[in-house]
């Protein structure tokens, strides 16, 4: 009997209605809304810095920077070389050319950031994302995250990227 099939019926008998369809392939987590949330919110507990009003900030493209580099934990070297050769101009470029191709182009990030700017968690402020009036929503991602030693790889690559200084320049034009 096919293994998915055995589960559903023990799930049956718990009284689970089971729905499954073994033909559809299972969409990537990296699409996955809560997925997203927690890792986003694990970059802003790590990577914001706090004013003297107590909010807290952090330029979007670093946001959106390090939520990639978290989820892909194969580009923490690539980051790093990027921003050990920004003294070399032409190092620097053709180090970002592997991570730029793919970062540029995270759509969901920036669907995670509307929902979240939508819901007042955050707000834009010029090229910044600013903690807003429900800013503590994030809180429990980031508190289940480690608690229940969830996103575990994300958040030593995050906890590894505070060392790494982004600088404006490696962010210019995004």
């Amino acid at each position: 009997m096919n293994p998915l099939h055995t589960l559903a019926e023990l799930l049956r008998g718990g009284g689970a209605q089971p729905l499954f369809s073994p033909e559809r392939l299972a969409p990537s987590t990296i699409y996955d809304l809560q997925y997203r949330l927690a890792i986003t919110a694990c970059a802003f507990e790590l990577h914001a810095k706090s004013d003297l009003v107590n909010t807290r900030r952090i330029r979007a493209a670093t946001l959106k920077l390090l939520q990639f580099v978290a989820i892909r934990p194969w580009l923490v070297p690539v980051l790093q070389e990027w921003a050990a050769s920004q003294r070399h101009p032409q190092f620097s470029l053709l180090a970002s050319q592997r991570l730029r191709r793919g970062f540029v182009g995270d759509v969901t990030y920036e669907a995670v950031i509307a929902f979240l700017v939508a819901r007042r968690v955050l707000v834009r402020v010029g090229s910044h994302l600013v903690s807003g009036q429900n800013v503590d929503a994030l809180t429990p991602f980031y508190t289940a995250a480690v608690e229940h030693s969830l996103f575990a790889a994300e958040r030593r690559v995050l906890q590894k990227l505070v060392d790494v200084k982004i600088t404006n320049s490696m962010l210019e034009g995004w």
